[in-house]
């Protein structure tokens, strides 16, 4: 977890932030191309597709997100304040415009898209020598007719066309695109990331590579469910922190002892919430790291202005055993409610900063 190191007010705005971005999910994945328990009851990520050498999981049911009558109303209220409250804003004053302007920018809606099944190896992006190995599996309605004129029209690259197993892959000519091959694999399932992934995904589909498995899976299906769901396992390797070693070795201790992190955000009735668990290999580092993180928080609380400070207080960090858990949970119209003050307040500090100079 992070903590944004400008004013109070930048925090509950950070909260709508990301409540907007992840409302729009989809369309950032129109622009940029990219059956076990699933994200929410109205889909389930493809983990089935997913190759087995990855090491991270992600999940998003765009579908219901978009459907969402609690998110939108908290995204509307960011957009709506952002739209009032600055000058310089010429964005979309509500999901609904953002939605329409992404449209006509792509030609693709975002309500085609479905849901967003993500995987990566962090090893093997590491490794110069065997390259980065990246993917997100993507279930929509579109055809492959409309998949493909997104591909070039929106990217601007000069793609070649391969036959790959039964899957039509799309692969960018330049070589600083590796990361924007396609793969169509048909009923409106695509594969968007480095070519090995694309490949592997359609080697896993048919039946000739196994498909994630393991802890990993586990731990995924085993976190709660949420339209946003993820789990990665983290690299057991010392860091290398050279001559700052001393300076340093509380912090590089206690993240050495991080082995897994996963999470969901979530909507429950009218309350958003998230949750991330990061489990360790000592009950000692997961008391050390809530110590670090509810320290963290209580500093900031003080530090911040009233609508901050109410969001802030929100977020309860505990530790069980090894793992650490931190959750955020608030009913939508407190949401709403801090962002508005928020705003308020930022424009009235502007205010004053202004009559006083």
């Amino acid at each position: 977890m992070t903590f944004p190191s400008t004013g109070g007010g930048a925090t509950a705005r950070s909260v709508a932030a990301v409540l907007a971005v992840a409302m729009l999910v989809s369309t950032a994945g129109c622009a940029g191309l990219l059956t076990d328990d699933g994200g929410s009851a109205s889909a389930a990520a493809q983990l089935d597709s997913v190759p087995a050498n990855v090491d991270s999981l992600a999940f998003v049911d765009v579908e219901s997100m978009l459907e969402d009558d609690t998110l939108r109303g908290v995204a509307n209220t960011y957009f709506s304040e952002m739209n009032a409250s600055s000058p310089y804003y010429s964005g979309p004053a509500s999901v609904s415009e953002a939605i329409a302007d992404a449209e006509n920018d792509t030609g693709l809606s975002a309500t085609q898209f479905e849901t967003v099944t993500a995987f990566s190896n962090a090893s093997e992006q590491a490794d110069t020598d065997s390259g980065s190995f990246n993917g997100a599996l993507v279930t929509s309605s579109l055809s492959k007719t409309e998949l493909k004129s997104a591909v070039t029209n929106q990217t601007g690259m000069e793609f070649s066309t391969e036959t790959y197993g039964n899957a039509t892959i799309w692969v960018p000519e330049s070589a600083f695109a590796s990361g924007s091959v396609v793969g169509w694999l048909g009923d409106g399932a695509f594969v968007t990331g480095t070519e090995s992934a694309v490949k592997a995904v359609v080697d896993v589909r048919a039946g000739d590579a196994p498909a994630v498995s393991g802890d990993l899976r586990q731990t995924f299906a085993d976190t709660r469910a949420g339209y946003v769901k993820f789990a990665m396992t983290v690299p057991q390797q010392e860091l290398d922190t050279g001559p700052y070693a001393s300076e340093t070795q509380f912090a590089s201790e206690t993240l050495n002892s991080v082995q897994v992190v996963s999470g969901a955000f979530y909507v429950e009735d009218t309350d958003i919430g998230g949750v991330t668990h990061v489990v360790t290999n000592t009950s000692s580092a997961a008391t050390n790291i809530m110590q670090v993180m509810q320290g963290a928080l209580s500093a900031y609380e003080l530090a911040s202005e009233e609508a901050a400070a109410e969001t802030l207080d929100k977020i309860e960090v505990t530790s069980e055993g090894t793992t650490v858990t931190v959750s955020y949970e608030n009913a939508a119209s407190n949401i709403e409610n801090a962002i508005e003050s928020a705003y308020n307040e930022s424009s009235t500090g502007s205010a004053t900063t202004t009559a006083t100079a």
